[in-house]
């Protein structure tokens, strides 16, 4: 018998005692020593055929949605579903008539256009007429531009198929301003009675109407109310912001007096507050008289919120389901602080 020929083994110091008869039928000898013939040949090996692929891709499909499906469980449903289910909330508004004060520009105009896209009939109030009949083109309802006093009998006799029982079913108490020289030591009493006739007695004023026309129908609906976060805090007292949150934070007392009066007569009238922080809107060039500088100088310091950014939020309000009642919305750019 012929002794093993001993053959180095690649990749180590080690030797192989290999018998030459145990090579018969395998690779040559010029394969068995090249690590690269090796290389190939496990990589032929272990490379998946096109069925293995096709199961390691469902595979991983499979994977991702389970994965997505335990996120949507953790955060909450995704945007679009969300968007569905605002959606639906809104259909029970369809052809219902709601009331905007303050409609001519910014906020006001922005929820007149949702709530036209929304399918509710929009009156718009505003003291500036000749700017609603842009709006009246915009969105996809009628837009009747009036005096607060006269809203009501145009309600009732509205112009699509008047019924017998049609009137406010939705209000939102958007007019609101305020003024730069109302400081509590030399500030202008005429701004004072300014402030306090539109973002006090007009809220007032508006609501006792709009609840009266309820009751008379028998039929109650929803009232949102633009608090502000200077219903919340005083953010600028030096420069006379005192007396405008003072005002604000009548409204928001208005809006909870208005929510525990409805509780205790049993009726089914919800009452909702949105308070934005900054949003870029004519309302601080009133504030300043028409100094576009001086707003320029407030709302170019940061990423302001958009008035179709709180048109969103009075429609989550009215989007809730019956049995639930948004109270208090408060929404502020990211970078604001205060």
């Amino acid at each position: 018998m012929q002794a093993a020929e001993a053959l180095p083994a690649f990749g180590s110091g080690a030797v192989s005692t290999v018998p030459r008869g145990a090579q018969q039928g395998s690779p040559t000898a010029a394969q068995a020593r090249s690590p690269v013939a090796q290389q190939k040949q496990q990589q032929q090996q272990q490379q998946p055929t096109p069925l293995q692929q096709q199961q390691q891709h469902q595979q991983q499909k499979q994977e991702e949605q389970q994965q997505q499906q335990q996120e949507q469980q953790l955060d909450g449903p995704s945007g679009a579903a969300a968007a569905a289910d605002v959606a639906v909330g809104l259909d029970a508004w369809r052809g219902k008539v709601a009331l905007v004060t303050g409609a001519s520009s910014g906020i006001g105009w922005a929820v007149c256009e949702a709530l036209g896209r929304a399918g509710l009939r929009v009156v718009a109030i505003a003291r500036r007429r000749e700017r609603l009949q842009e709006l009246q083109q915009l969105v996809l309802s009628p837009v009747i531009g009036m005096a607060p006093s006269d809203f009501l009998p145009v309600c009732v006799t509205s112009q699509r198929k008047p019924k017998p029982d049609a009137g406010v079913d939705v209000l939102v108490n958007n007019a609101g301003l305020s003024r730069n020289d109302a400081s509590l030591f030399d500030g202008n009493t005429a701004s004072w009675v300014e402030m306090v006739s539109t973002n006090i007695l007009g809220n007032a004023m508006s609501t006792r109407m709009a609840v009266q026309d309820m009751r008379r129908r028998n039929t109650w609906g929803h009232i949102i109310n633009m608090v502000g976060l200077s219903g919340h805090r005083i953010p600028d007292a030096p420069a006379g912001g005192t007396f405008f949150a003072a005002t604000k934070f009548a409204v928001r007392a208005i809006t909870e007096g208005l929510r525990q009066e409805a509780r205790a007569n049993k009726v089914p009238l919800r009452v909702s507050g949105i308070s934005p922080g900054l949003v870029e809107t004519e309302f601080f060039s009133v504030r300043a008289f028409g100094d576009e500088a001086a707003a320029k100088a407030v709302t170019t310091s940061m990423q302001c919120l958009q008035p179709s950014d709180v048109a969103s939020a009075v429609l989550w309000c009215l989007s809730a389901p019956p049995h639930m009642e948004v109270n208090d919305v408060i929404i502020r750019p990211t970078q604001q602080v205060l």
